[in-house]
């Protein structure tokens, strides 16, 4: 496992210099580069203010910027943090910018490895690797918008394969933890639970295999030394993977690479990237902590009905003293999804879903004295923090108590009707 120390001292070498005596095909604009902005925006609920102030104090969107300076775009282009009403990051091309929600930050903390949990990941290379990852990955649904770069297949595959590339020119400890950060976001976080075949993008473990097989490919394959040794890339595939990542550079310096501002870059190569200060190392360390007594939590739908959405208050692995509701989470038909890791030996939980026309609710009934009566917003997203003194537009519910097995590490629970 990396120890934090290691990821705070991360220094960018960017290893594009053997592309700039490769031919160009496209123009880049003559005109000054366009400067990326960015803004942190408050969020409207309580409960995503403390992730409003840790990525505030990370500097993610300064130091992004500043990497993207030397990349010449034809549109003013942005990046934001925002609450969403919804778990994802997303490029908005109406506004030539990408949008990291807070639900995103909180959800890839909560589903994080904590300190003394087994896994082959650490908790700083999941959220910091996993962040920038999932930026690069908008950074090229927006590069494929604004510079119209024709696209054979699914963008969100391309996008996934311009991030994987970005993140392997950086220095090997920056790639490192941006391509293992990705990888535990696909095959631990996206893949857990039946797969959306129908889904524009890859599954979970479709995307961890591709982006193993660009780093594999690669100049430096023996920076997942580890992975390919224990068998995470079939051989089959593995024999393939170094003609994938030429068919990716061969795209980027074709269709990118001339966009890109080479004296610029020089700049940029001579900075340290993901540098973390003493604060940010020990925000990290607080941010890991599992104290005992602790769970980690799925839901399955295994019944007819359809569009379940569910909600529940828990107390955090972060904040163990204090309850929170957290939702609203879409659950997928005749799938799982894994809501995180919490504290505690009760959860109490609340699931609306459509039958048809119907319209299905799970909660206590009034007569229930061990249920939480909470105010939510009934339009799925938690507009105010969950309590039992309404604010105008909520509606009083009975949240369902359920006892936590204090034998039991991982609880799912599973409607099969």
């Amino acid at each position: 496992m990396r120890s934090i120390a290691r990821v705070a001292t991360l220094t960018l070498a960017l290893g594009w210099t053997a592309l700039w005596c490769q031919p160009s095909f496209a123009q880049p604009p003559s005109d000054q580069a366009s400067k990326t902005q960015f803004s942190y925006i408050p969020p409207k609920s309580l409960k995503y203010l403390p992730v409003f102030n840790r990525v505030q104090q990370f500097k993610l969107l300064e130091q992004l910027s500043e990497f993207l300076s030397p990349l010449r775009l034809p549109h003013k282009f942005s990046m934001v943090t925002i609450e969403c009403g919804f778990v994802n990051a997303q490029y908005q091309p109406s506004k030539w910018r990408i949008e990291l929600c807070y639900e995103y930050v909180e959800a890839l903390e909560r589903v994080a490895p904590k300190l003394g949990q087994p896994s082959e990941f650490s908790f700083e290379e999941v959220v910091v690797g996993g962040l920038v990852g999932v930026l690069l990955h908008e950074l090229g649904h927006a590069v494929i918008d604004m510079l119209t770069i024709p696209v054979f297949g699914r963008e969100e595959d391309a996008a996934d394969e311009i991030s994987t590339f970005l993140a392997l020119q950086f220095n090997p400890e920056v790639a490192r933890t941006i391509v293992r950060g990705n990888a535990y976001v696909y095959k631990v976080w996206y893949g857990f639970g039946a797969p959306a075949f129908f889904d524009e993008h890859g599954t979970g473990l479709q995307r961890y295999y591709n982006s193993l097989c660009i780093a594999h490919g690669g100049e430096r394959p023996d920076l997942f030394k580890e992975l390919f040794d224990k068998g995470e890339l079939p051989k089959e595939r593995a024999a393939g993977c170094q003609r994938e990542y030429q068919q990716v550079r061969s795209a980027f310096e074709k269709t990118i690479l001339p966009f890109i501002d080479r004296e610029q870059m020089k700049r940029v190569q001579g900075k340290e990237w993901l540098k973390l200060t003493p604060q940010q190392v020990a925000l990290l360390k607080e941010q890991q902590q599992a104290p005992r007594e602790t769970f980690t939590f799925a839901v399955c739908n295994q019944s007819p009905v359809t569009r379940m959405s569910f909600a529940l208050m828990v107390r955090l692995v972060e904040d163990p003293q204090r309850w929170q509701a957290l939702g609203w989470y879409s659950i997928p038909d005749n799938g799982c999804e894994l809501i995180g890791t919490f504290h505690g030996d009760r959860i109490f939980w609340y699931a609306e879903a459509t039958r048809g026309k119907d319209r299905v609710v799970w909660s206590a009934p009034d007569t229930d004295q061990t249920a939480s009566k909470q105010c939510i917003h009934p339009s799925n997203a938690f507009q105010l923090p969950a309590s039992n003194r309404c604010q105008s537009g909520q509606v009083v519910v009975n949240f369902r108590r359920w006892e936590v097995d204090p034998t039991l590490s991982n609880l799912t629970l599973n409607f099969t009707k």
